[in-house]
């Protein structure tokens, strides 16, 4: 969101652990999007994950790879169960559409990108041994599965990962250091390095965002041509700080006059989501990183197959191993992922724009799909607390509002209300204003939806704000707004309507966005879910 995260990023570097043995050397390109969608055969029992890595080898064999003049072989499975592994880097790239002949497993294709890929981490961290996708996930239907679930298991406990970028990418970012470092600062600030950044496959994939923010140390290098000099290695600390302040500059330098910081989202949304990605690798792991955190960073991510999208998920909820059946759902993915976070207490998965279960008893939770964040911005907080109960689920330390109707904001939620929606005109650059008899409300659906809300275009107002549903209220009895308190933006926080339906003697529930000045010392109270 064009933030300057540098400060941030002396805070808390010196907590990522020892990367004085890291050597800066780059090389190849990068790529994969596992294509795991489903194979044809019915669902089978449970398996357990492989954790197998590619080491140096002093006997070369058919299935073994020459690197730099030294033979790499693919080991057995490690014991994951009674030991530590060794130390041992991940490689993180995107696949892109060439295939070739997979020396290690010859029954089965590989990326074109991957053996430039591995060489490219194999001189930035020379003598580790390596985990990349291509060579090191089974070939066999149950254990790749279980593998490619576990991914968050094998990037958490790994040394540090080696992120490959595009030659284009890597340039980009080197040509923002040196930006930064003119003196005068100029005026004018390039947009080409953004757009390379923004076209990057890489960093638009699904398996990018579980990869990263569960290890513990990070570099990104680039392949490079034969006959030139490869281009220096660079940490993700580095990263953050570069990317940071060079979009925050570009926001503040303005178009047209026009400051547009928060706006660099809608102009390069992918650009912005790597600073994002970078920043929650810094400051969060994945036992306090809220489900609706994830969710909003998956928001703009592509993939090849559906389950991926579910893969990278629950990667970046849980490090623990999986053992699970070769060929599940997308139903069943999601209700892996909403299990565990309610395994953790968390239940901020609610506030998906996903429509709501119409199961008795599992009316306040989304249909088990793809679920989609209400929108993909900047989440502070470590989670929606609450608990399993009797009834239903009891949200905790929640703000709860009996919604009469005809009410109006008061004096302070109108003037922050106002001042937020200014703010935001102003950093989106919206032409010549709002209409002069747009009302307040209308010109803060207006807002989220420049954010790509989809909501149906009502709302709700209170004393202590505006409440945007996701989708219709339906007419009822009584419509009761439970305001989430673990899980929020810097203008509100995500929040769901329960209406009472007179016919059914049921609750319809409803999420959506609640934008309001949700002071600490308003009273927190609990709220239970039927």
């Amino acid at each position: 969101m064009g933030i300057a995260w540098s400060r941030l990023m002396r805070l808390w570097w010196s907590g990522r652990g020892d990367t004085s043995s890291m050597v800066a050397a780059p090389v190849p390109a990068p790529t994969p999007e596992f294509d795991v969608s489903k194979e044809k055969e019915p669902p089978s029992g449970p398996s357990t994950m492989e954790l197998r890595l590619m080491v140096q080898t002093d006997i070369p064999s058919q299935t073994s790879i020459l690197v730099d003049g030294k033979h790499w072989t693919l080991s057995e499975p490690l014991d994951i169960e009674s030991g530590s592994p060794p130390p041992y880097v991940c490689v993180s790239y995107v696949w892109g559409q060439g295939r070739t002949t997979n020396p290690i497993h010859p029954s089965i294709t590989m990326s074109d990108r991957t053996l430039s890929t591995f060489t490219a981490a194999a001189r930035c961290v020379p003598g580790r041994p390596i985990w990349i996708d291509a060579f090191c996930v089974p070939v066999e239907r149950m254990k790749k599965r279980a593998t490619l679930e576990s991914l968050g298991f094998i990037f958490a406990r790994c040394e540090a990962v080696v992120a490959v970028l595009a030659r284009k990418s890597m340039a980009a970012v080197e040509e923002m250091e040196a930006f930064l470092q003119i003196e005068p600062r100029p005026q004018e600030v390039p947009s080409a390095s953004l757009e390379a950044l923004e076209a990057d496959e890489w960093i638009r994939s699904v398996w990018t965002y579980q990869e990263i923010v569960n290890c513990p140390s990070l570099w990104f290098v680039s392949q490079h041509r034969e006959g030139t000099e490869p281009r220096k290695a660079i940490s993700g600390s580095d990263a953050l700080s570069i990317i940071g302040n060079y979009l925050n500059r570009w926001g503040q330098a303005g178009r047209e006059g026009r400051k547009i910081l928060h706006g660099v989202r809608n102009v390069y949304p992918h650009a912005d989501d790597f600073q994002d990605l970078l920043a929650d690798w810094m400051t969060s792991d994945y036992a306090t990183r809220a489900a609706l955190k994830i969710m909003s960073g998956m928001n703009e991510r592509t993939h090849i197959a559906p389950a991926n999208y579910f893969y990278s998920m629950i990667g970046a909820l849980t490090t623990q191993p999986s053992a699970r059946g070769t060929n599940p759902s997308i139903e069943e993915l999601a209700e892996v992922f909403m299990e565990l976070c309610e395994q953790k207490g968390d239940y901020s998965f609610i506030f998906s724009a996903a429509p709501r279960d119409p199961r008795p008893g599992f009316r306040w939770r989304p249909v088990p799909c793809l679920l989609r964040s209400l929108i993909a911005w900047h989440i502070v907080g470590e989670g929606q607390d609450g608990e399993r109960v009797e009834d239903g689920v009891l949200l905790k330390d929640v703000i709860v509002l009996p919604v009469s109707g005809g009410e109006q904001m008061n004096r302070n939620t109108e003037e922050f209300f106002q001042r937020a929606i200014t703010n935001f005109a102003e950093y989106f650059a919206f032409s010549e204003g709002d209409p002069e008899d747009m009302s307040p409300e209308e010109r803060g659906y207006r807002i989220l939806t420049a954010l790509k809300f989809s909501g149906c275009g009502g709302w709700c107002t209170t004393e202590l704000g505006v409440f945007y549903p996701q989708s219709q209220l339906s007419a009822g009895e009584a419509t009761t707004i439970c305001i989430a308190q673990g899980v929020r933006w810097v203008f509100g926080a995500p929040a769901v309507a329960a209406v009472s339906l007179d016919s059914e003697h049921a609750i319809h529930y409803v999420p959506g966005i609640f934008i309001g000045d949700l002071d600490r010392s308003i009273p927190k109270t609990t709220f239970l879910l039927r």
